[in-house]
């Protein structure tokens, strides 16, 4: 039986590359286009793995270690849970897209001949690669698009008051326009967890969302530092009645800010 290895390695690279493409738009954490080739030629080292001499055992036990590696290459994996995340989307795609490709091989690359059924030399593995490619690479970069922008509304921010500083990671949200019914100040909104408020020096800002109404409990900005750029407009902190978790940031900047940081 003739074995051509090239053709193997090819179809093993593009399973890898479309397995991790789809992993990136399913956790949304992307990586440059290299590292995804990059982690799809490691992954797709492992068919050499087959001319070798090792048990079940010991062959599972590397595909593993691969896996692991080529999600390191891949991705800037920042704490056990994202790994853990991507792990899980990594084998559970696996799975889904193994058996598709089993399934339709035995649909599609069996005739029967009698009782009998016997390949017919048709390559659907290859096939169902070459069409679902370009429609995977179209999903991911667009969603590598959509991450981008996103991202590029992260800032670091310093904010001080008083003798304390605080430096976290900041979203800015254009359509926060909340401002001090006084001197018409904005706020930056903080999880109420990072800031222990003065009570006496507290301004009370009235707001407004979809489903809330409240009071916003405020204090004064001694210095705000974004993206190591001073700020001179005032500014008032805010405590957020609610848990802020966006892209990592803890606290939500107004749409002023865009304009200072120009």
């Amino acid at each position: 039986m003739k074995v051509y290895v090239d053709l193997v390695f090819f179809i093993n690279f593009m399973f890898d590359l479309l397995l991790l493409m789809s992993v990136s738009i399913e956790c949304k954490v992307f990586s440059k286009k290299r590292f995804l080739f990059l982690g799809s030629f490691l992954g797709s080292l492992s068919t050499f793995l087959l001319f070798l001499p090792l048990n079940n055992i010991s062959l599972f036990l590397i595909k593993i270690i691969v896996s692991i590696i080529m999600l390191f290459a891949t991705f800037k994996i920042t704490s056990k849970s994202l790994f853990l995340t991507l792990i899980k989307s990594l084998y559970g795609n696996s799975i889904i897209l193994g058996g598709l490709i089993y399934f339709l091989n035995n649909q599609f690359s069996y005739k029967q001949v009698g009782f009998i059924f016997v390949h017919d030399g048709t390559s659907i593995n290859l096939i169902l690669i070459l069409i679902a490619s370009p429609i995977v690479f179209y999903l991911y970069h667009k969603s590598f698009l959509k991450e981008k922008v996103k991202r590029n509304l992260l800032h670091k921010v310093i904010i001080k008051y008083n003798d304390i500083n605080i430096e976290t990671l900041g979203y800015l949200d254009t359509g926060n326009t909340v401002k001090d019914p006084y001197k018409k100040r904005p706020i930056i909104i903080i999880n109420n967890k990072d800031l222990v408020l003065d009570q006496e020096k507290v301004i009370l800002v009235p707001y407004k969302t979809l489903d809330n109404t409240g009071l916003l409990k405020c204090i004064e900005i001694r210095e705000l530092i974004v993206d190591d750029k001073l700020l001179t407009n005032k500014y008032l902190l805010g405590i957020s009645p609610i848990e802020i978790e966006i892209k990592g940031a803890k606290c939500i900047l107004p749409n002023l800010i865009e304009e200072e940081l120009k």
